[in-house]
């Protein structure tokens, strides 16, 4: 399904905890000795298969799009048309467990090297951007969608699923609860958020 390389089980549960940790703590919150210690390996089998803690964010970051990118792909052939296949997509991309975009890339703008920076914007775009601009160009051509390119819609789109991935996550801190709870409801569901970007607010 994609070109990404597959590991052997001492690698595979290296990735697999340092998923866990990034995504729970973030970037700069765990450090190499934390993952060696999760993962229940020494830091040189860790470094024989990942040279550094940048690459191994990249390598975790792009399994997990990659991942989603297999997801997208089967969502979007069981549909057939465009609200349809959105849908489906903003179900993905709003309930995927380690699937926070906006974060991981908030991260490695933060902490990664320009040309690791580089090797996350490319997997984003081919993983990411590329199934949605595809939808979109099929609603363009449907007549279902109009008046702009299929990337601007795929961005626009991406942009509002984004603004809800952590907003229907479990709160962060207990002071915030009560927003997270008032925004986790039914009325922002995948299907109405949807329909809000397709038919905007306005009475028609």
């Amino acid at each position: 399904m994609n070109n990404e390389p597959t590991y052997g089980p001492t690698a595979a549960r290296i990735l697999m905890t340092a998923t866990r940790l990034f995504m729970q703590r973030g970037y700069s919150a765990v450090s190499i000795n934390d993952i060696v210690q999760a993962a229940d390996v020494t830091k040189p089998t860790l470094y024989y298969h990942f040279s550094d803690k940048e690459e191994l964010f990249v390598l975790v970051a792009v399994h997990m799009l990659a991942d989603m990118h297999g997801t997208m792909r089967r969502v979007i052939a069981e549909q057939s048309d465009t609200r349809g296949r959105l849908i489906a997509l903003a179900k993905v991309l709003l309930n995927e467990p380690n699937g926070d975009t906006r974060m991981m890339r908030h991260q490695a703008r933060e902490h990664l090297s320009p040309e690791r920076q580089r090797r996350l914007a490319d997997a984003f775009r081919r993983y990411m951007v590329e199934p949605l601009r595809e939808v979109m160009q099929q609603g363009l051509d449907s007549g279902e969608l109009i008046r702009h390119s299929a990337h601007d819609l795929a961005m626009l789109f991406l942009g509002l699923m984004e603004g809800f991935q952590r907003q229907m996550a479990p709160p962060v801190a207990p002071e915030h609860g009560e927003m997270y709870q008032a925004i986790s409801t039914d009325r922002f569901s995948a299907e109405t958020l949807v329909d809000l970007f397709l038919y905007g607010t306005a009475v028609r």
